[in-house]
């Protein structure tokens, strides 16, 4: 059988990329939810990263999206056609599309025993999980805060800023992404006409089956005790505008309990993985897109 041969993808291979990925994700799901249109993330990341197939004749057997931001690689996807994969086209393609040069690589693994051990193998650290949280507005139980939610103007130069010192990485086309292709709304969290942080609520969903849920997310502060009252008050704010929240909180942040105390459960997790010894962010003060923009 020929090897694969592994490319730069293009606009033609959306559809095929976006099936491998259906395909993955569904597996096991007894009764799936029909695979919907591309979501524009696909798109995003091939117009801003660098995204990479394997193809083997006209078939797609997998592909891999990073995108790079400052000095920060962050491995967006790495899918294999389920009846493709332990063939090596994984580790192939994550050969393939990994940075030199120093710069560090992360990525948000799957619970898949086998990506993390590949991750690691190609020296990216598992160091914390990330938690998916959803929840149903209607049951959500919240401590009230003085922290206010104002909503801040498209490309505010100051929540570039905030987000560029708190996450640790320069971009701005993620910021028009999130509002241009995400419906988002970007925030100010404010204590007595004080800034205590910034974040985004993102209406359009990242998945043709999560149309009903209102994302939260990024969301940041400069300390651990304001990420927690900026969590908690941009949840008040959601539940007053979508049935149905979700959010991802990695396991050191402080929000992550309060959040389950309030009626949050846990959907799915990942495991954060870097090259990195030293985080560029802190998790106890940075709640992540939990998506390919992180």
């Amino acid at each position: 059988m020929a090897q694969p041969v592994i490319r730069a993808a293009t606009e033609r291979d959306m559809p095929g990329m976006f099936e491998i990925f259906y395909l993955n994700e569904m597996r096991g799901v007894v009764d799936p939810p029909p695979r919907g249109a591309v979501p524009a993330w696909v798109g995003h990341v091939l117009a801003t990263g660098d995204v990479l197939v394997a193809e083997r004749g006209d078939e797609l057997l997998g592909f891999a999206g990073l995108t790079t931001r400052s000095d920060i690689a962050f491995l967006t996807d790495l899918f294999v056609r389920p009846g493709a994969q332990s063939a090596g086209i994984g580790r192939a393609l994550l050969r393939a599309i990994l940075p030199t040069g120093g710069r560090i690589a992360c990525t948000m693994a799957s619970s898949d025993p086998r990506a993390l051990a590949l991750y690691i193998r190609a020296g990216m650290v598992p160091q914390w999980p990330n938690f998916w949280l959803i929840g149903e507005s209607s049951v959500l139980r919240l401590p009230e805060d003085s922290v206010e939610v104002v909503a801040a103007e498209p490309e505010d130069a100051e929540l570039l800023r905030w987000d560029r010192a708190i996450a640790g990485r320069e971009r701005p086309q993620d910021h028009r992404f999130w509002v241009a292709g995400q419906a988002g709304i970007p925030l100010w969290f404010r204590r007595d006409g004080q800034a205590v942080g910034y974040g985004y609520s993102r209406a359009a969903a990242s998945l043709p089956w999560q149309r009903e849920a209102l994302t939260l997310g990024p969301i940041g502060a400069q300390m651990p005790d304001d990420a927690l009252a900026c969590a908690l008050a941009a949840v008040r704010w959601g539940r007053e505008r979508a049935s149905l929240l979700r959010l991802a909180v990695p396991g050191p942040h402080p929000a992550l309990r309060p959040l389950l105390d309030a009626g949050f459960r846990i959907a799915d997790f990942d495991t954060f993985a870097s090259t990195a010894n030293a985080s560029f962010f802190d998790p106890r003060c940075y709640l992540s897109t939990g998506g390919e923009t992180f």
